[in-house]
């Protein structure tokens, strides 16, 4: 089984060394997980509390990002079973209380509002025919192909779970198990907040009430007990192979014959709590578990395969030898290059600390460091992290307040290292490469996004403006005012310097003055790049809707055009450009890497 995996989810290799192209490819890493449904060979996932959903048509080799849907966060997904592009999917309206659930016929690209109801939507699902349903504080909706819903008469208020079993309907309402059959609604007092099924096996889950088990489609129930002493129930439920699956704090046990005898695993030391399990009808062995690292296919639960999908908030960017390597929300990602898959190495570990954004990469002379956003105990904390083998294995040297998305070696003094911090006043400055660093206080900084290094200074974006330090961050020098986003220096020359508000740009040729290029989108502007050959690349981000990616200058940064498309959706936060000129990574909100061949 496990060679039948890599065989499903080996990814044909692409061009490294492809012309130039108005198309952006999406390169990985694998780094989001979430709520998952299946309908023949086309898998279905949806990120928890996520505005888009992912769609694979062949097993999880090749994922498609769906367009944003602007009107809720999701919180279930649902395919029909006999027409694998109708998808439905659950959510909640802005911060809560109304809720909706969204239809779509092309596969998850595009959805349009089919249900809205006063509370939160919890749950979809398809029974037969194409019959669908919703659970929701009112009740239990119904509905055919996902329109004309009406509530269920009688259905129980405060519905968290459906689920399908035969002609009859399972659903967890108020914290117990209801049942519908024959037209007739039966409550039995079996704690529940997920309910899954495999023919007339049914199983009850609820995280402080236990595993119950029926074998008649909810007629009759039973507690599972089993090698567990832990009450709180993290996952429990029936597989499509009829496996028991109970996971506590005690670890993660299976099944095989209906709970009477059990075997533990290694999966949560392997991949962490599961939070969702499914399988394709045809090849139930093979069940996809969603855990903190993403989704993974496996099939005895001991070891492991990564299957999607891209759609990893990628916060930073570096090259190191001949790696690639992505800081995300859950931690780093590593590549060869050229990049031929959407699957990377991923580096699970972390400190003993709340957290695991990477905010920050930087790289030179064969030493990678990283800048872990964390908490130690209820403060904000950066742990600096060392590598010394491209982003394979990391040693942390040093941690301190705040939060960081910059790091930077210094290009003239060996050994200098300056980390920027935001929620303080203060940046750092190591002097022995990293491993320990110096508080730079400054009342007058108010969150640092950016530093840049030339041969005689540094260069801060701040919350508060643009800063000049010559003397390595003893003192500063306020150059502009407002909030600043990013600053670049141009490698080439020192005295060209490029500093990105949130919807204009400043251009400096003299290293002092500065020229406003006012206008330059008007979504936020985020980080910016240079190319071997000055061309200048420069990212934006969309709240509200679909994004105009990254925008170019030919120019120095005197005019910029749109060079990303809709592909890119809510936008860049990390830029990189090859150093052989040839290709730009962008780093994205939810959406990975994406790669475009510069020529």
């Amino acid at each position: 089984m496990i060679t039948l995996l890599a065989a499903l989810l080996a990814v044909l290799p692409s061009s490294a060394h492809a012309g130039p192209s108005t198309r952006w490819e999406n390169i990985g890493p694998n780094g989001a997980g979430g709520y998952l449904a299946f309908a023949g060979s086309v898998a279905y996932v949806l990120p928890g509390a996520g505005q888009q959903v992912f769609r694979s048509g062949d097993r999880g080799r090749t994922w498609r990002q769906g367009r944003l849907f602007p009107e809720m966060r999701g919180a279930a997904v649902a395919a029909d079973p006999s027409r694998p592009d109708s998808v439905l999917v659950a959510g909640y309206e802005g911060g809560g209380g109304a809720g909706a659930v969204l239809r779509s016929v092309d596969g998850g690209l595009s959805f349009s509002v089919a249900l809205r109801t006063p509370s939160e939507v919890q749950d979809v699902a398809f029974g037969a025919a194409g019959v669908s349903y919703a659970a929701s504080a009112e009740g239990v909706y119904r509905g055919v192909g996902g329109l004309g819903w009406s509530l269920l008469p009688g259905s129980p208020a405060s519905a968290e779970d459906v689920q399908v079993v035969g002609s009859d309907l399972v659903v967890a309402a108020g914290g117990v198990v209801h049942v519908l059959r024959s037209g007739k609604w039966s409550a039995f007092s079996v704690p529940a907040d997920k309910i899954t099924s495999r023919g007339d096996v049914v199983v009850a889950r609820k995280f402080s009430g236990g595993v119950h088990l029926s074998v008649d489609r909810g007629a009759s129930w039973r507690a599972v007990t089993g090698p567990w002493t832990s009450s709180w129930i993290l996952y429990g439920g029936i597989t499509a192979n009829g496996w028991v699956q109970v996971q506590t704090l005690d670890g993660h046990f299976i099944s095989t014959d209906l709970g009477a005898t059990w075997k533990r695993t290694d999966a949560v030391s392997r991949v962490d709590v599961y939070t969702e399990i499914g399988s394709f009808p045809d090849m139930p062995d093979w069940q996809w578990v969603y855990g903190s690292g993403g989704v993974y296919g496996t099939a005895d639960h001991e070891h492991f395969k990564r299957v999607g999908v891209p759609g990893a908030h990628v916060l930073s960017l570096a090259v190191s030898g001949k790696s690639l390597v992505a800081g995300t929300m859950q931690g780093s990602y590593r590549t060869d290059l050229p990049v031929a898959s959407q699957e990377w190495d991923f580096d699970g570990s972390a400190p003993a600390a709340i957290g695991n954004r990477i905010g920050a990469l930087a790289a030179r002379d064969g030493v990678l460091l990283r800048g872990r956003n964390g908490y130690r105990g209820s403060q904000d904390t950066i742990f600096v992290e060392r590598s010394l083998d491209s982003g394979r294995s990391w040693v942390t040297t040093a941690e301190m307040p705040g939060n960081t998305r910059s790091l930077v070696f210094d290009p003239v003094v060996p050994g200098r290292v300056y980390l920027g911090a935001y929620l303080i006043n203060a940046f750092y400055v190591s002097l022995d490469g990293g491993l320990s660093f110096v508080q730079r206080v400054h009342s007058p900084l108010r969150g640092i996004k950016t530093i840049a290094a030339d041969p005689s200074g540094i260069w801060l974006a701040d919350a508060g403006g643009l800063y000049r330090s010559v003397d390595a961050g003893v003192s500063l020098k306020l150059v502009l005012p407002g909030r600043m986003n990013s600053v670049l220096v141009d490698p080439r020359d020192s005295r060209h310097v490029v500093a990105v508000g949130q919807n204009s740009v400043f251009v400096s040729f003299d290293g002092a003055s500065f020229a406003e290029v006012p206008g330059v989108s008007a979504e936020q502007l985020s980080a910016v790049a240079i190319a071997p050959d000055g061309t200048l690349f420069l990212g934006s981000i969309s709240f509200e809707g679909s994004s105009k990616g990254v925008l170019r200058s030919s120019d120095g940064g005197r005019s910029w055009k749109v060079f990303g498309g809709p592909d890119l959706e809510r936008g860049v936060e990390a830029l990189l450009v090859s150093s052989d000129g040839r290709n730009l990574y962008a780093g994205t909100v939810s959406g990975s890497v994406h790669r475009r061949s510069l020529g």
